[in-house]
């Protein structure tokens, strides 16, 4: 019981910092046509889901002494993991998967010079790398998103409420309506779009016991939505 009621307040904790990531509801969606700041804005937004995200699911973790989550999945989850079946990613299977992710952009790109449309599920234009100067503040924000969203949302978050309900498909199921709310800058088409990917990611998680798959897996999307796209796209002005 005492357990119980520890996850129930670092989970209230946990869902405070998630509250006050969404009410900053700019993140990831600057003002159109901001002529300048954008470096501030960068900064600002991966400064915040480092904080928010990173900074509270390691300090949580530790809280609760399971810090060692971070490299091998708790056993609370392994009857999840038995539904979803067992997968070894080998070394061939990640390239694969990667090619796959930039063969995707590749498509994507094409398609949107065909049609002179920007392909997209959601409202991320603002967010999208303008300049070639600006490339690298896109890398940065897809890994540092990559990371601590998943610390939070595939791990911590799942983590705590199966801790509180005993029941981990409750643990992952609510992280990730969760993961699609933190979204909700993108629309509803966006919402439902991260939702989509925020239960492969945790799909992933599960099949390879490796929250280091699912992290590299969503620094891949991120990448491929905020720096190679709309390079391939000719989105990006490379002159400046």
């Amino acid at each position: 019981m005492a357990e119980r009621s520890f996850a129930a307040v670092l989970l209230a904790v946990a869902l405070a910092a998630f509250v006050h990531f969404v009410r900053g509801g700019e993140v990831g969606f600057p003002p159109l046509g901001w002529p300048t700041g954008r470096t501030r804005y960068f900064t600002r937004a991966a400064s915040r889901i480092a904080l928010l995200f990173g900074v509270s699911s390691l300090v949580l973790l530790a809280a609760a002494g399971r810090l060692d989550a971070l490299l091998s999945i708790p056993g609370i989850f392994v009857p999840l993991r038995q539904v979803t079946g067992a997968v070894a990613l080998s070394g061939g299977s990640a390239l694969l998967l990667a090619g796959a992710v930039l063969a995707g952009a590749a498509v994507g790109a094409v398609a949107a010079r065909v049609t002179r449309r920007r392909l997209q599920v959601g409202r991320i234009g603002a967010v999208l790398p303008r300049a070639r100067v600006e490339l690298g503040w896109g890398a940065l924000l897809s890994v540092v998103a990559g990371v601590c969203e998943e610390w939070f949302f595939r791990l911590l978050i799942p983590l705590l409420v199966t801790m509180l309900s005993g029941d981990p498909l409750i643990g992952f199921a609510s992280a990730t309506l969760l993961f699609g709310a933190a979204h909700r800058y993108q629309g509803w088409r966006g919402v439902v779009a991260t939702t989509c990917v925020g239960a492969l990611l945790a799909y992933a998680y599960l099949a390879t016991a490796s929250l280091w798959v699912a992290i590299g897996l969503h620094v891949f999307i991120d990448l491929n939505a905020l720096v190679l796209r709309p390079v391939l796209a000719g989105d990006v002005d490379l002159r400046r």
